[in-house]
């Protein structure tokens, strides 16, 4: 609760409007009951909740590369990657045709954006992939499947299996969190750009022209479809809270975007790495 407080302050005032605050009210009503379905003690739901704790400290003490969708990855050599521990987010497995290469875990929680309009791409990869649990239905809950439940609070969970995930206004924060929980000691961000070509206020519906250029692709969404104008203030919030929980735990994580503009965490050149 103090910490989404200490977020609204954070937000700028042209961020803070009347249809903002009604959508954000009705999410917090239709999210009272998938709160109770995510907790339920039978069934998918017990045993949804028992495969992501099989993912508890998986990976302890190793290095990650956590990877977001800019278009700063086009600079990246990515087979200096192909020995190294990967996330990626949301449609990063575009990135295949490009180069070949694929994450080890992919992570995507978006609604609107991202799952609802391409859940059926999503639906097909065989990767280990952690999704939107309100979401769950449009997926054939394979075993590669995971399902993971957020809040609105922006409070860091360290155990996804049984504390709601916090609300950071990007999939990356959703990321970092899963990454603590599999024990990584030293994680490296790269592809996020924080940048993106838009002007209108934060949350604030776009419908893409497909000539957008915010990704490593381009026509990541062909024309008419939907996507969120960026919400900096409050990711920075929440890459605040993660730095402090990192160091807390002797972790260390470190900003390897070339050229991105988030300010948050220490930068380190990515080819240094290798």
């Amino acid at each position: 609760m103090i910490n989404s407080f200490k977020r609204l302050r954070n937000l700028k005032r042209r961020d803070i409007y009347f249809s903002r605050i009604i959508k954000a009210i009705w999410r917090r009503i239709y999210n009272i009951p998938q709160i109770v379905l995510f907790y339920l003690p039978f069934g998918f739901y017990k045993n949804n909740r028992l495969r992501l704790a099989s993912f508890r400290e998986i990976h302890k003490g190793k290095r990650c590369f956590i990877i977001a969708n800019g278009p700063s990855l086009n600079k990246v050599d990515f087979n200096l990657l192909k020995c190294e521990i990967t996330i990626g987010m949301n449609r990063i497995y575009l990135i295949k045709e490009q180069n070949g290469f694929m994450p080890n875990y992919i992570a995507c929680i978006d609604k609107k954006s991202q799952i609802l309009q391409f859940y059926n791409e999503m639906d097909k990869l065989e990767i280990p992939c952690f999704f939107n649990f309100d979401l769950r239905n449009k997926f054939s809950k394979k075993q590669n499947q995971y399902f993971i439940k957020g809040k609105f609070s922006p409070a860091f969970s360290k155990n996804p299996a049984h504390q709601l995930l916090g609300n950071g206004k990007s999939v990356t924060y959703a990321a970092l969190q899963i990454a603590y929980f599999m024990g990584f000691g030293e994680i490296y961000l790269i592809g996020k750009d924080h940048s993106y070509n838009t002007n209108a206020k934060a949350g604030t519906g776009l419908i893409s022209d497909g000539n957008e250029d915010n990704h490593f692709i381009k026509g990541y969404y062909k024309q008419g479809q939907n996507w969120d104008a960026p919400d900096y203030g409050s990711e920075e919030f929440a890459y605040t809270i993660t730095r402090k929980e990192f160091e807390r735990a002797g972790k260390t994580i470190k900003d390897a975007t070339i050229g991105g503009k988030l300010n948050v965490f220490e930068k380190v050149d990515f080819f240094s790495l290798f």
